[in-house]
């Protein structure tokens, strides 16, 4: 699989890292758990995502975050994460760098796409209320969290390519 995603500046990142740190002191998947992931939005994904070629679109500056979002992943369990709203800006920049690197899968494709941050992978429904809680014990979720740069990963080598 490979993608090309949007990553936090440095003061957004550790925010996002201490929702995944309030998920692992509650005992709950999370993200943090891997000392490999970073805080992304996924732009485009697919088997051969190439890097992009052309794009020459501002990146968004900023992302709004929408609240909670909830994936299925399975019976009794799904994706935790934070919502992105699709503003203008947002939806431009997706826009291009489909155009740039085409090829991907359905769901990130622009109209299915839901951009989001994701908290933790396979989380059971019975422990979502637990999760809530200690996402929210410490502060508020975020309301906006900054774009830092731009990256192209590739999953069958591992290999994180930045871009912008």
């Amino acid at each position: 699989m490979r993608s090309i995603e949007l990553v936090l500046d440095d003061r957004s990142d550790q925010v996002v890292r201490g929702l995944w740190q309030s998920l692992v002191a509650a005992e709950l998947p999370s993200l943090g758990h891997s000392g490999t992931n970073d805080p992304h939005v996924t732009l485009a994904a697919g088997e051969s995502i190439p890097m992009p070629i052309g794009l020459d679109h501002p990146l968004p500056t900023e992302l709004r975050v929408a609240g909670v979002l909830l994936f299925p992943a399975g019976p009794g369990r799904h994706v935790f994460g934070l919502g992105v709203v699709v503003d203008e800006p947002l939806a431009r920049f997706h826009r291009a760098v489909h155009q740039a690197a085409p090829g991907s899968l359905d769901p990130s494709s622009p109209g299915r796409w839901s951009p989001h941050v994701t908290l933790a992978r396979r989380i059971r429904d019975v422990d979502l209320p637990t999760a809530l809680r200690a996402v929210a014990a410490d502060a508020p979720l975020p309301e906006v969290l900054t774009v830092g740069g731009l990256r192209h990963w590739d999953g069958d080598t591992k290999v994180t390519t930045p871009l912008a």
